[in-house]
């Protein structure tokens, strides 16, 4: 975090949507990572299961688990025949794209939480 009395992550990598544009979270309370998020136009959902769903208009997304673990993905981006070619793809605490699934489709071990994670 770059100055704790501010409550602002570090820049992030960008080039995957808003939800890339800032660095990691960890360390923020709830309401900082709030008030940063809606500052930056996200609308804001509660799911069934607990978790605060921040969408950006651009369609990336920052998902807050009930026990404060972060989860990013990337806006979407499609090919030339029209297809979502990045579809489900996470992002790291810097904003960079991670691979989680392998061609068949399969869950890439060590790449579904990257620890980035709130203060309680």
């Amino acid at each position: 975090m770059v100055g704790e009395e501010t409550c602002v992550p570090s820049q992030g990598v960008g080039g995957n949507g808003i939800a890339s544009e800032f660095g990691d979270l960890t360390g923020m309370t709830r309401q900082e990572v709030d008030d940063f998020l809606r500052g930056l136009g996200a609308e804001i959902r509660t799911t069934r299961e607990g978790y605060v769903a921040y969408k950006f208009f651009d369609k990336s997304t920052v998902m807050i688990r009930p026990n404060g673990e972060v989860i990013r993905t990337a806006a979407p981006k499609y090919g030339a025949d029209g297809r979502n070619i990045n579809k489900g793809l996470r992002l790291d605490r810097d904003g960079k794209l991670l691979r989680t699934r392998d061609e068949f489709g399969n869950l890439i071990p060590g790449t579904h939480n990257t620890g980035e994670k709130l203060n309680e």
